[in-house]
């Protein structure tokens, strides 16, 4: 027996979740990145011209990501107020079609999204290379 589908509001809310979600994600990676380059900067390293690049690179690709995201959001009507971490949460205000939503997503959880994020994009950018080199 197949499930009943939703309602196509419903659906387009659960879209624009995920959307706000992945907009979360690509908006920390992107920052963390960064981070992660200042730090890897400030301490001597044999190979840390490579390092540099790996992180310049990741957090320009997770940059763009965040801002297509938050231009389809916006084309939607759906806008990020405010987005803070409150403990072990990170919580995020949103408007969507005129209310304001609040969402909160495990700090563990996302840094594992995050991760994947990571572990994706490098892969691809495997697969760019090799099918550059052929």
């Amino acid at each position: 027996m197949s499930k009943p589908e939703l309602p196509i509001e419903q659906q387009e809310c659960l879209r624009e979740q995920e959307l706000v979600r992945r907009y979360i994600l690509f908006g920390i990676l992107f920052r963390v990145a960064m981070v992660d380059l200042e730090r890897v900067c400030s301490v001597p390293l044999k190979l840390s011209l490579s390092y540099d690049c790996f992180f310049q690179e990741l957090s320009r690709w997770a940059e763009r990501q965040h801002h297509q995201i938050r231009r389809l959001l916006r084309q939607q009507g759906c806008y990020v107020v405010s987005a803070r971490r409150q403990e072990h949460l990170y919580v995020v205000q949103y408007r969507q079609r005129g209310y304001l939503r609040e969402a909160a997503y495990s700090i563990e959880i996302l840094r594992a999204e995050c991760q994947e994020l990571i572990r994706l994009w490098v892969v691809r950018a495997g697969q760019r290379a090799g099918e550059q080199a052929t």
